[in-house]
This record gives C-alpha cells, sequence and structure tokens, in this order.
C-alpha cells in the first residue's frame, strides 16, 4: 500500500507540467552514438498546451540516458521550446514515443501531456 501511494505521488510530480530535476547519464565517448533521423513531422503538446514542432528530416544524436528514456541532442543546431521563455531542450524518447524534452541549462525535465509516436529510424 505503501508503494502504491509513493507511486501515485511521484507521477503527480511529474504531471504538474512542471519542469522536475533530473541526472543525466552521458553517452559513453568511447562508443558510438545512435542517431535518430524524422521521417515526417512531430508535434507534440506540452503541459502549458503550447505545441512543439519536430521538423521532418531533422536529425538528433543520443547525448545520454535518464529514467524517462534515451536524451537525444539535436544536430545542425539548437531546438528550444516555450515554456515561460524560451528554453533549449533536447527530446526524450521511449519505445519510441516522444515523452518529453530535457532542459541542458537547468538539468530538468518536463513531461509531454501524451507521448507521440516518434517516425523514423535510428542508425548506430
Amino acid at each position: 500500500m505503501l508503494a502504491a501511494c509513493l507511486c501515485a505521488l511521484a507521477l503527480g510530480g511529474c504531471a504538474s507540467g512542471k519542469p522536475q530535476r533530473v541526472s543525466l547519464v552521458p553517452v559513453d565517448m568511447t562508443e558510438s552514438a545512435s542517431r535518430l533521423q524524422l521521417s515526417r513531422e512531430v508535434v507534440a503538446k506540452l503541459p502549458n498546451d503550447a505545441a512543439v514542432t519536430l521538423p521532418s528530416g531533422s536529425q538528433w544524436r543520443r547525448a545520454g540516458a535518464i529514467v524517462q528514456g534515451d536524451v537525444f541532442r539535436p544536430l545542425g543546431g539548437p531546438f528550444s521550446i516555450a515554456l515561460p521563455r524560451h528554453t533549449e531542450a533536447y527530446l526524450v524518447a521511449s519505445s519510441g514515443k516522444l515523452v518529453g524534452f530535457y532542459l541542458p541549462v537547468d538539468s530538468s525535465y518536463i513531461e509531454l501531456s501524451r507521448p507521440v509516436v516518434l517516425p523514423g529510424a535510428v542508425r548506430q
């Protein structure tokens, strides 16, 4: 019962829409980082109802992992999302879905309102 209560509290904190502090485990520099290329545009909603668009053809390289999933940074320039202010963001993917964004400036994570399928191929 205690475990169920703690789990509910933890999930409630995630769904609050506020970024939560996380610890990024970076990719080991001795291994090649996998890449993700989107085969079509992806539109996702942040908890503040702001829409985020990931462009078709955009490429992302795995930078590490957090508890919520694998973290991919954009190739070809920074990517930002609109929170109270525009903030640099890396996508967080789990089981082939975009689940949220890692914010490198303050090592935090923001969860999407609903996960979105990531159309594309991951290459080593």
